[in-house]
């Protein structure tokens, strides 16, 4: 997924149905395999059941409460993050089961977690004394470790965490919610803090500075966005240094203390705060760092008298919002005070297809789509901007055409489709599951001038299925629009369902 230059803002939209109440209903979200989410309660024993087919929502009895936080596990199960429970809940989420299963003598405070190496899920407490929890997803063994206390402990009785995230290695960044400092888990389990200066969020005391981590594989960093914090924090998982960066000032003077819950990062590729006190929702976008807001009041009112009738909300400590899921180019927001759940529609991406005739620019209104390519006189080059599947690979971000002597594989998100580069001998393909990026293979074509019947190397680079985490389309496609043997009897020789080189 990568990151629009400057994608249009999300259309807002009220789900069918209503579920009342004063108080905030969940701050959790799991899909499972048939479009449904399920929502386990925070203050009010419920399920909050989302169909994504229909987009409706529905209340369902439950005999328990109190959990923030998903974690997506490799297993196929959705972990319920246990904050004033006993229990972690598990959403089967090819079946849409769910179980409830005892794990500990007393309420935790897990508001967050992430799955490290060998299915250990590492949830850290919200408590002024650190622990670490894991959970074997294999055995379902629960244990407890106790950090040693920052070096830089300007606040001795606030070392709460609320957000992990982890990185393509299995690496687990988390910040401190009150203190002023970055906590990882390495890939051995091993706990420490990060060095680097305090992270303040421009704010000071008992101030809550960041909710929630998000990783971004395209960047390789890990971004925090702030609760009631005036800036964002971006940690490089390359060599775990990070740095603040500003909220807009404009944006800070209009903005709810309270200005964000967790936050997702959207279809679009950019990241976005998601909705707590405040009706503003702000994004940035991990290539660049930029940052802009919007106003969505007006949504919210729906052409009601104010705010609260348009909603149902009855206090702003509830919340307009909580958790986020991303669906499809869709992104629905968890049930807080309101009694109206909200979705957020995104413009579907669209591939590039550029003639391989001519060399012109694509328009500037189309989104650039995410090129895998090599070059006669070079191997493929490694980035990590927005790979199709997986980081890092041969990828680039490209707006207008490469030059005639190289040979593409052009992908588009969410749904990968092969098109055709500016060439005259471009031979390009694409799946869901892998791609193969070649150097130019010069051959007879039915378009444009044929070059010289000479052929350069063939150098494939495999691309891994991506994580369970998403559905691989195992279906492979090959387009091509010139008589090339030899390629063809390549792929043919490579793997199973290619077409026939035309």
């Amino acid at each position: 997924m990568s990151a629009s230059q400057q994608p249009a803002w999300p259309k807002f939209k009220y789900l069918t149905n209503e579920v009342g109440g004063n108080l905030t209903k969940t701050r959790t979200m799991g899909l499972d395999a048939s479009g449904k989410i399920h929502s386990l309660g925070y203050k009010t024993a419920l399920i909050i059941e989302t169909d994504t087919n229909k987009d409706t929502i529905v209340r369902k009895p439950c005999d328990t409460k109190g959990y923030i936080g998903t974690v997506d596990a490799s297993d196929g199960y959705t972990y319920y993050m246990p904050a004033y429970s006993t229990t972690i809940p598990k959403l089967n989420r090819e079946t849409g089961e769910l179980t409830y299963d005892e794990k500990f003598p007393s309420i935790p405070q897990i508001r967050s977690g992430a799955e490290g190496n060998n299915g250990i899920i590492y949830m850290p407490t919200y408590t002024k004394t650190l622990k670490i929890i894991t959970l074997d997803t294999a055995t379902g063994e629960v244990n407890t470790i106790t950090p040693e206390k920052p070096a830089r402990n300007n606040f001795p009785a606030c070392n709460h965490i609320w957000g992990a995230a982890a990185d393509k290695k299995g690496e687990i960044y988390m910040p401190q919610v009150l203190g002023t400092n970055v906590a990882k888990i390495d890939k051995n389990g091993i706990f420490k803090y990060l060095e680097g200066e305090p992270v303040t969020s421009g704010v000071s005391g008992w101030t809550h500075k960041y909710i929630g981590a998000i990783y971004v594989e395209a960047v390789d960093k890990v971004f925090c966005l702030p609760r009631c914090g005036k800036k964002i924090l971006v940690i490089n998982c390359v060599d775990d240094s990070y740095h603040e960066v500003d909220l807009p000032a404009e944006y800070i003077k209009v903005a709810n203390k309270n200005k964000n819950f967790h936050g997702f990062l959207a279809p679009d590729g950019w990241l976005y705060s998601a909705f707590w006190a405040d009706t503003l929702c702000f994004r940035i976008n991990p290539d660049t760092l930029e940052i802009q807001w919007k106003d969505y009041t007006e949504d919210f009112i729906n052409g009601a008298a104010n705010i609260k009738e348009g909603s149902g909300i009855m206090s702003l400590g509830t919340g307009y919002s909580t958790a986020a899921l991303v669906k499809d180019n869709n992104v629905y927001l968890g049930l807080a005070g309101t009694n109206k759940a909200v979705k957020l529609e995104y413009e579907e991406s669209k591939s590039i297809s550029i003639s391989n005739t001519s060399c012109s620019s694509p328009s500037p209104s189309a989104t650039p789509s995410i090129v895998c390519c090599t070059t006669p006189s070079s191997s493929p080059a490694t980035c990590n901007t927005s790979s199709c599947y997986s980081s890092p690979q041969s990828c680039c971000i490209v707006s207008s055409c490469p030059s005639p002597s190289t040979c593409c594989v052009i992908c588009s998100t969410p749904t990968p489709t092969p098109t055709i580069c500016c060439n005259t001998c471009c031979n390009t393909c694409c799946t869901d599951g892998w791609v193969i990026d070649v150097k130019p293979i010069s051959c007879s074509c039915t378009i444009g001038e044929s070059p010289s019947p000479t052929v350069e190397e063939i150098n494939p680079v495999i691309i891994p299925t991506p994580s369970p985490s998403s559905t691989p389309n195992k279906k492979v496609v090959i387009k091509e629009t010139c008589g090339c043997d030899l390629w063809a009897k390549f792929v043919r020789g490579f793997t199973k369902g290619f077409n026939k080189c035309k």
